[in-house]
């Protein structure tokens, strides 16, 4: 009788011993894939962010930021200029306000993933006319 009692105890302590083992795994691969989906995201942002900052400096260098656009494989639409990446779409709108002195030309670089707008890159340049 003690030896079958002893046998019960040791299976309900090792059934236990699974349960705990497996709960635990549930919760470190939630933290995982959690880790996981930030560290993504974060390369995304970085990625993303490095190419903003290109695109705005050249924007800010170039003497015609049209033709720079278009050599760097950006399509014109509606809104201004759009290139599409893996993970997300830099836009550019150009917009000029001509004055007697000079052209003030206002660059925005957006980006975009799906409907999110990750960050602004405001950019601004006057071109004085000789």
């Amino acid at each position: 009788m003690k030896s079958g009692s002893r046998g019960n105890a040791l299976l309900v302590e090792l059934l236990f011993v699974v349960m705990f083992f497996m709960l635990t795994t549930t919760v470190l691969l939630e933290v995982f894939a959690k880790a996981s989906n930030f560290s993504n995201r974060s390369e995304l942002l970085t990625v993303s962010m490095v190419r903003a900052q290109n695109t705005a400096d050249q924007l800010y260098a170039a003497e015609d930021p049209e033709a720079y656009l278009s050599a760097q494989g950006f399509e014109k639409t509606a809104e201004g200029w759009s290139l599409a990446e893996k993970n997300y779409v830099l836009n550019v709108t150009i917009t000029p306000e001509k004055d007697e002195t000079g052209v003030f030309r206002r660059q925005e670089v957006r980006v975009t993933a799906g409907d999110e707008v990750l960050y602004t890159l405001p950019c601004s340049r006057w071109e004085v006319k000789p």
